[in-house]
């Protein structure tokens, strides 16, 4: 199992001096970054000190942002003007993607969720699982996949926080879902997410005032 490598950050007034004078969003990049809110309020996204996606809602993903590969500053902005950020780097022809949850009242953290075991062999697809909902419920994480449709467990246990591996499988059609402790009722499901051959997708749990929701990341 790999995990969020997490860095705090103690929300700030500014980005002050850790934010590049210049701003380094290009026109043809040769990397980019997205970032998952999965922070509990609307958030402005900030890359080397300029906003690149206004107010990214709740149990969101941004677009992605194009940037020169090398390191970069991202930065997130609450709704009372609070500004946390934290140093990246970026490789070339990769996209870096960061995931915002919530700390205590005064932090939040601010974490890249890693690309171990990315790469898709010919013929095959792959699709990893982020738990990011924070609401107190117990849940368990179930998958089928184009070469195996009975529901199997992805984890056990999926605690909050955690990234399941890349699992793989025949290009073709997966589904994610949660249930409650013990199997039953679908309590939020991806339904059929088609990956096609050589390609991969990260599916992420998120809540929004109580309501679990997936999304899906093409990568």
């Amino acid at each position: 199992m790999s995990h969020l490598r997490t860095v705090l950050v103690v929300l700030a007034a500014a980005l002050g001096s850790a934010c590049a004078d210049t701003p380094t969003i290009v026109q043809d990049p040769s990397a980019a970054v997205r970032v998952i809110n999965a922070s509990g309020m609307p958030l402005d996204i900030l890359i080397d000190g300029v906003v690149t996606t206004p107010a990214l809602g709740v149990a969101n993903v941004s677009s992605n942002a194009g940037v020169r590969a090398g390191p970069h500053v991202v930065g997130v902005r609450s709704p009372t003007g609070t500004v946390a950020n934290i140093s990246v780097h970026a490789a070339d022809n990769a996209t870096v993607t960061m995931v915002v949850v919530p700390d205590t009242a005064s932090r939040v953290a601010l974490s890249v969720l890693l690309d171990t075991g990315n790469v898709v062999p010919a013929g095959k697809s792959k699709l990893r699982v982020a738990h990011l909902a924070n609401g107190g419920r117990a849940i368990e994480f179930w998958r089928t996949q184009p070469d195996f449709q009975t529901p199997v467990h992805i984890l056990t246990p999926f605690v909050y926080g955690a990234t399941s591996p890349y699992l793989q499988s025949d290009p073709g059609h997966w589904e994610v879902f949660v249930t409650a402790p013990g199997g039953g009722v679908k309590l939020a499901t991806t339904g059929a997410v088609n990956v096609p051959s050589g390609e991969r997708r990260t599916v992420v749990l998120l809540d929004s005032a109580g309501t679990l929701r997936f999304r899906v990341i093409a990568e």
